[in-house]
């Protein structure tokens, strides 16, 4: 089950992998709508860009931005937080590799 506190987690490590830092704070929250759990993230403006573009080329969708906030259905919230998953593997293991 995917979590706010999950998402949260995933979009900084995601932050991490695209901009080589953490943001300090990125609020998500959830909403129930008739298809399923809609997540609102908001992600300080500096980061925001790169991480919007890192999920449209690994998802292969368009990630809606709606002013300063990105709006995640549930499939693509599951989706987010696996990729994170996978990066941070990869990131580790690149890591060991050095």
């Amino acid at each position: 089950m995917v979590t706010a506190v999950s998402i949260r987690l995933a979009l900084r490590k995601l932050a991490e992998v695209t901009c080589g830092t953490t943001p300090s704070l990125i609020r998500v929250t959830a909403r129930i709508a008739q298809s399923g759990r809609i997540y609102s993230a908001a992600i300080p403006w500096e980061y925001r860009d790169e991480v919007c573009t890192f999920l449209r080329q690994q998802l292969g969708s368009e990630i809606p931005v709606q002013t300063a906030v990105i709006v995640l259905t549930e499939e693509q919230a599951r989706a987010v937080v696996a990729l994170a998953m996978s990066s941070s593997r990869q990131l580790t293991e690149q890591r060991g590799d050095a």
